[in-house]
């Protein structure tokens, strides 16, 4: 898509043409039609246990994988730094995906990273970990998912082993180029050789849905809107 700039010419993204029009989606209408492509999409739905900040906070975006483990003992170097040179990789337009592997104690994420990635042009974070300074990081307005918060850091307990790689969070494999998208329902990670289908399909469920709601309103009957635009 080609748009007109006082007088110049600019091309937009083609992630960010797919985010903006998955963030008028919800996490349903996506999981459905993934269901009906093919049993091969069904289990793309990340551990039940990731929770946004807020009720209302959505992501959607290509990833941008973090994967890290248990920081067994002193190896006399400070992890910050290579959480900096993970931080340094951030591309505009992206969602932080972090795997924190089998630390389950400290904060893996908080409000410094939050506001470093946002300047970065990240659009949000999905951490299967934890989190602090959760007032901050809703004051930044920065979506955020997590599974737990901790005021425990993850300086002597975690460290980053690589990122932008594939990923396993619970039992779905994210790789890099893939789409990722959450709401209050969930976060489903949306793998790149069907997305533009994905889109498409959801947004025609979500266009009929909303035709549905209007009609039941009007008194129109459940069934007879369910045989004339299957949905429900």
């Amino acid at each position: 898509m080609i748009r007109v700039i006082q007088g110049g010419y600019f091309m937009k993204n083609y992630d960010e043409e797919r985010s903006e029009r998955l963030l008028k989606l919800y996490s349903g209408a996506i999981t459905d039609i993934m269901d009906s492509i093919s049993p091969d999409y069904r289990n793309q739905t990340l551990p039940s246990d990731l929770r946004p900040l807020t009720p209302n906070m959505k992501v959607a975006g290509p990833v941008y994988t973090v994967r890290g483990n248990k920081r067994f003992y002193d190896d006399g170097q400070d992890p910050r730094y290579k959480q900096m040179d993970m931080l340094d990789g951030i591309f505009p337009g992206s969602i932080i995906v972090m795997d924190s592997g089998d630390e389950k104690s400290a904060a893996h994420w908080g409000e410094l990273m939050s506001k470093t990635s946002m300047e970065k042009g990240a659009k949000g974070a999905i951490i299967h970990g934890g989190i602090r300074d959760t007032e901050e990081i809703i004051k930044h307005e920065f979506p955020v998912f997590a599974c737990y918060h901790s005021p425990l850091t993850a300086v002597y307990r975690y460290n980053i082993i690589d990122f932008n790689n594939p990923i396993m969070i619970g039992e779905v494999k994210i790789n890099p180029g893939d789409y990722v998208f959450g709401d209050i329902d969930g976060v489903i990670c949306i793998p790149k050789e069907i997305i533009d289908v994905v889109i498409n399909q959801a947004e025609i469920v979500k266009d009929k849905e909303d035709i549905v709601r209007d009609e039941l309103s009007a008194g129109k009957n459940i069934r007879d809107l369910f045989e004339k635009y299957k949905v429900f």
